[in-house]
């Protein structure tokens, strides 16, 4: 089972699709436009905007048809997405700012030192003589994983114990629509960039996929254990609903 974010994080590749136009009401609506392996068609709204699918009989009069029905959730979606915070973007520069932990953190180029360490809200990274900002970005972020990778497996520990089951592997996931998912094997992922919220809410995430291992599905008793692993759950999932705009772009 998955836990799903609220809107899908921005891409790190320009999105996938044609370009397509639409006149919804007195509005000229641009959506991204895809063919897929679906049984019916689908529209979303992402941190794109409108995007699209079909299946590949679906001809393109059906697909605008269908968009022209849901033209009022589309504008409302639209104008809430326009509204709505947008991410921060890193530029890896010294004295940028990320959070991690839900803490801002400074970021400290280095020159002449190697690694990478974090201490007192500052983040040194040691900057190589001729080093690209593409290098610096890459090792940045890989140090920033693996520091997602360690706090997150002994968080999985932890409340592992409190249900009474075996530590599950872990395996980080970069998806754009996901906070967590149980397969059914036992194997937990959970986004990486959770590592950029406070730690109760990496706490809900965990306890939530857990979860998952007593029960697959959403119904109350899965609920149960989750409030038996983390009580202020309701609270927690409340606010992890507001925190798309909260994970900055890397």
């Amino acid at each position: 089972m998955q836990l799903e974010l609220p809107l899908a994080i921005a891409p790190a590749t320009p999105p996938a699709g044609t370009l397509r136009y639409i006149q919804l009401g007195g509005e000229i609506v641009c959506y991204r436009f895809r063919r897929a392996r679906r049984r019916s068609i689908g529209i979303m709204i992402d941190d794109d905007g409108l995007r699209v699918a079909a299946p590949g009989h679906a001809p393109i009069a059906e697909v605008e048809a269908f968009i022209r029905e849901k033209a009022r959730w589309v504008l409302q979606k639209l104008a809430e997405w326009r509204a709505a915070p947008k991410p921060q973007v890193v530029n890896w520069s010294d004295g940028a700012s990320i959070a991690l932990l839900g803490e801002p953190v400074t970021l400290e180029l280095l020159p002449g030192r190697r690694g990478i360490n974090l201490q007192n809200g500052r983040l040194g990274i040691g900057l190589e003589p001729r080093g690209e900002p593409a290098a610096l970005r890459k090792r940045g972020i890989a140090w920033i994983k693996e520091h997602a990778r360690s706090l997150m497996s002994e968080r999985l520990s932890l409340y592992a114990a409190s249900l009474g089951v075996p530590t599950p592997a872990l395996a980080l996931s970069s998806a754009r629509t996901q906070w967590g998912l149980c397969q059914e094997g036992g194997r937990v992922r959970l986004n990486w960039r959770l590592i950029h919220l406070p730690l109760h809410l990496i706490d809900y995430v965990v306890a939530h996929e857990l979860a998952h291992l007593r029960e697959m599905n959403h119904s109350a008793r899965f609920w149960a254990v989750v409030g038996g692993l983390y009580p202020d759950y309701k609270l927690a999932r409340s606010e992890l609903r507001q925190c798309n705009h909260r994970l900055p772009i890397l």
